[in-house]
């Protein structure tokens, strides 16, 4: 029980700092979120991410139009292999060497390429990240022409189709100016909350009886009145 008086004491103390310093509390907050968002207008460079997507179609029959749940099977698990067959140097290195990409390595295509599949479909995402929104599309595009050329000779077999090309951008996909604001916001939240627990830490003032017991754990004999809050009388 007396602890639960303690934390209300706490938090009652809490929330008369926040109430005495509640300006300089908003305004902290306040430029933390426009400092967040002016430098992601103006400072992150932004990037602009071009998809691809393949599928892929493993018949066991090629003359039938049909498609059996055995097909489908092998075809999901084709999936895999062929998302691995991608992010190899394989298929990275021509893509550098036919795009002339001079200034990007295997280590950089890496990090802009990103193979992904729908989950339990036969489908293969192929997501290219870049500061320059055509870039990104003509990559994405050469990477899904590159790997039909060699998919033949890797795997002597042809049942990939590209269910759509990847076209320009003309939205960023980062940085999020939503995002980044929101983390200025939380950032000027916590600089707020270290200001009150370092006012808590140095406040040594005595509010009321149970401090004085808890501080000198002697029995309080008798109470001063404070006479700055009398009605007045005569001199």
């Amino acid at each position: 029980m007396y602890e639960n008086d303690e934390i209300e004491i706490d938090l009652s103390r809490v929330f008369e700092i926040i109430k005495k310093h509640f300006k300089p509390f908003a305004l902290i907050i306040l430029a933390a979120s426009i400092v967040a968002a002016l430098i992601t207008l103006f400072l992150i460079p932004k990037k602009y991410t071009a998809e691809a997507k393949l599928i892929i179609v493993q018949k066991s029959n090629p003359d039938s139009q049909q498609i059996s749940y055995n097909d489908l099977q092998t075809s999901q698990k084709l999936v895999n292999t062929y998302s691995e067959i991608l992010k190899s140097e394989a298929i990275s290195d021509e893509v550098i060497r036919n795009l002339k990409l001079e200034d990007l390595d295997t280590e950089g295509y890496q990090k802009i390429v990103k193979i992904s599949s729908v989950k339990d479909t036969e489908v293969i995402t192929i997501a290219v990240t870049s500061k320059d929104p055509k870039e990104a599309a003509v990559i994405a595009n050469e990477i899904v022409d590159v790997f039909r050329d060699k998919i033949y000779s890797i795997m002597n077999i042809e049942n990939v189709t590209v269910l759509n090309s990847a076209k320009i951008p003309e939205k960023k996909s980062s940085p999020s100016n939503i995002k980044n604001t929101l983390i200025g916001f939380l950032l000027g939240c916590v600089i707020d909350g270290c200001i009150v627990l370092y006012i808590l830490l140095n406040d040594r003032n005595i509010r009321t009886e149970e401090e004085m017991k808890q501080i000198f754990d002697y029995p309080i004999i008798g109470l001063i009145p404070d006479m700055t809050h009398g009605t007045g009388g005569a001199e």
